[in-house]
């Protein structure tokens, strides 16, 4: 058992060093010109991506056993949080007015967790299926 807390303390670390690196790019190394490249290759493909993949492996694995699926919300909050602590925040330091976070954010982001943690589901379902069936 602390193999498996293990494994998913280390896709959890893995998960936020990926989101916090995202952070770091845009606010020391993105340039105005930069920006529409930041927000293709940040939040169009590498942070659905993990998302995708770490429910994936949430799912497969059975972290957090019922509750698993509790992370999808947790996962659209992250989203929406990239979003909201790096073009907002620029907006936000522009302009000298706080806008509100775009909460239209978490249903994209808990909708990519859900589909990765839903195929996740059903391969260990299937895998488990194989498993327990017997040849004649």
């Amino acid at each position: 058992m602390r193999s498996k807390n293990k494994s998913m303390l280390a896709l959890a670390v893995t998960y936020l060093g990926i989101w916090a690196f995202s952070l770091i790019v845009f606010w020391c190394f993105i340039s105005g010109s930069d920006a529409m490249g930041y927000a293709l290759l940040f939040l169009i493909v590498l942070l659905p991506v993990t998302t995708f993949v770490t429910s994936f492996r949430i799912g497969k694995q059975n972290y957090g056993g019922k509750w698993k699926w509790s992370f999808a919300i947790a996962f659209g909050i992250m989203y929406m949080l990239a979003d909201y602590m790096t073009f907002s925040m620029a907006n936000m330091l522009t302009v000298h007015r706080v806008n509100f976070p775009a909460l239209g954010m978490i249903p994209a982001g808990a909708v990519i967790s859900f589909v990765g943690m839903g195929l996740g589901v059903g391969i260990r379902y299937m895998a488990s299926k194989r498993k327990n069936s017997t040849l004649i």
